[in-house]
């Protein structure tokens, strides 16, 4: 019972939390949302794994929010009087209502992947739960969307990592080892101080 509330908990965190990441403008909402979904990545992967290896994925989480969290932060606090910035760079205009619509209209198809695609997923991988199946489906496909629609160095981190959570899920079940559970830890935290080195390359403070 406790592995059933654990599984809905964390695959609630973890699409409220990436959709939140493809939605909302304020950074400081999405590295707390980011920190957040990788409790939901815990305790999903916890149901898999042993403790001590779904702890690494929390850790790495919250390293890499707080990472990339400190990066803006300082970026915001120090930004240039008349900044010039790369075209990568998101612009401070508020997003139009038109641009959340369609985004929003992207997260529905993701969802209707996530309803079809579960049960072909757990048919593949034994052992695989379908509260883990949704997850893996929702992180990954919102990670992509994330990646699509946000330009920015410190969008494109966030959705790289959130994609690779939704990996990692997958491979807690299929392959429950210590040293790609390191691995997978490695590339995570080696995104988020690269996108760190990105937001203070670009004098990135957008309210984003």
């Amino acid at each position: 019972m406790n592995g059933h509330w654990f599984g809905l908990i964390g695959a609630f965190l973890g699409l409220s939390c990436s959709l939140l990441n493809l939605l909302s403008e304020d950074w400081r909402k999405r590295v707390t949302a980011l920190a957040l979904q990788s409790i939901g990545v815990f305790l999903l992967c916890v149901q898999s794994i042993s403790l001590t290896l779904a702890l690494v994925k929390f850790i790495e989480g919250w390293m890499a929010a707080a990472i990339l969290g400190t990066a803006m932060a300082n970026v915001h606090q120090t930004l240039r009087a008349n900044p010039s910035p790369p075209l990568s760079v998101v612009s401070l205009k508020p997003v139009p209502v038109s641009a959340l619509v369609f985004r929003l209209a992207m997260a529905l198809l993701v969802g209707l992947f996530i309803i079809s695609g579960a049960p072909y997923l757990m048919s593949i991988f034994n052992g695989i739960r379908f509260t883990q199946t949704i997850a893996v489906l929702g992180l990954c496909g919102f990670g992509l969307l994330v990646l699509g629609f946000r330009p920015s160095t410190f969008s494109i981190s966030i959705g790289l990592i959130t994609f690779l959570n939704g990996f990692e899920i997958l491979l807690a079940v299929i392959e429950p080892s210590v040293m790609l559970t390191g691995l997978i830890a490695g590339v995570v935290l080696s995104i988020s101080f690269i996108g760190a080195y990105g937001v203070y390359f670009e004098g990135e403070w957008i309210d984003l």
